[in-house]
């Protein structure tokens, strides 16, 4: 999923996006109706990656809206807007996770979603371009599940991390700015996370 538009002169975000947020800012309810439209599936994604399928993806969806309607005064476009809503989400997420003792799951297979921009939203795992071929679709998914098993058991710091850079793919400055953490952190939590996952995954 290629989430972070790229940053424009004078800004992280396009024009329209841009006054789209100021509108937002200045209390206009209409603008703020607007941007949960633009961004609904963004947020929907970020759930499913997080969390996988549960029966409360919209209830939480919804509560992070709810977040962004609360601090959007407080985002000032030092970061693409993108970024910070996905930090946004991701504290949610956290939150709802230590609430409900809830544990992540890193894929889940749903059919392959664009928004309007074009931009794929497919959360299923590429492990290479042969899992396609039907001959090899059961090693595939042996091993998609076999990674699945043991994503869900990684700590959130080093799954958080393995799910924005392998699948969102995410800059490590990116990731930095989401987790509020030195670039050398991200990458040594990335590290620690891939280890992880090599030693226990057989391939």
């Amino acid at each position: 999923m290629e989430v972070m538009a790229a940053q424009k002169a004078g800004s992280y975000n396009s024009p329209e996006v841009d006054e789209l947020i100021a509108r937002c800012q200045s209390g206009t309810l209409e603008a703020f109706d607007e941007l949960v439209a633009r961004y609904q599936r963004f947020v929907f994604t970020v759930v499913y990656q997080h969390l996988g399928s549960t029966d409360e993806i919209e209830d939480i969806a919804q509560e992070v809206f709810l977040r962004v309607f609360k601090f959007i005064g407080r985002y000032r476009g030092q970061a693409s807007f993108e970024t910070w809503l996905y930090k946004v989400a991701l504290n949610y997420i956290r939150t709802h996770q230590r609430r409900r003792s809830l544990v992540g799951r890193f894929f889940i297979e749903l059919p392959e979603r664009t928004d309007d921009s074009g931009r794929s939203f497919d959360m299923i795992a590429r492990l290479s371009d042969d899992a396609k071929d039907p001959a090899r679709s059961d090693e595939h998914r042996r091993v998609v599940e076999e990674i699945m098993d043991v994503v869900r058991q990684l700590p959130p710091m080093y799954r958080d991390v393995l799910i924005m850079r392998e699948v969102n793919e995410l800059s490590y400055d990116e990731i930095s700015a989401i987790l509020g953490v030195s670039m050398g952190t991200v990458k040594s939590r990335l590290n620690r996370a891939r280890e992880m996952v090599r030693r226990q995954v057989t391939l």
